[in-house]
């Protein structure tokens, strides 16, 4: 009866232990998942600072850093792509604003980004497609920036 106490209660140690080491680990990368947005926010704000400052190719730089390291990454790619559309590279900013509908499908800024890159190629019957996209998704604010373009 002794030697079945003991392994009962070895039992019950090595249950605890594997519970613990499961949850150890699950801590720890959740945590740095959490530091790394953290600091990929405020790379963000720092690059969009020196694009809006006096460094502009800086926060280029930055930003494309950010999206080599983690090409999911939304924000950054949004504003790579803004970039290229307000230096007339269409094809980069097409680029860019499919990543990010890879990404996350349901981004409308981006439908509206590639309507108005599409449009600068020329490519009207793209432009019209993604256009007619942001019509359907009826959100106000969104079509009120393509009036704005298109009656620019």
């Amino acid at each position: 009866m002794n030697l079945i106490k003991k392994q009962g209660g070895l039992l019950l140690l090595a249950i605890l232990l594997i519970v613990l080491m499961y949850q150890f680990p699950k801590s720890v990368v959740e945590n740095e998942v959490t530091k790394n947005r953290v600091v990929e926010t405020t790379s963000i704000e720092a690059a969009v600072n020196l694009l809006e400052g006096d460094n502009p190719m800086e926060g280029i730089f930055m930003l494309r850093d950010i999206v080599l390291k983690n090409p999911k990454n939304t924000q950054a790619l949004y504003y790579l792509g803004d970039l290229s559309l307000q230096t007339g590279q269409y094809e980069n900013a097409i680029k860019r604003f499919n990543q990010i509908l890879f990404v996350d499908s349901s981004d409308k800024r981006a439908y509206l980004q590639l309507g108005i890159s599409y449009y600068g190629l020329e490519d009207y019957e793209k432009a019209n497609s993604f256009f007619q996209i942001i019509k359907d998704l009826n959100d106000s604010t969104l079509i009120k920036e393509l009036n704005i373009f298109l009656m620019n």
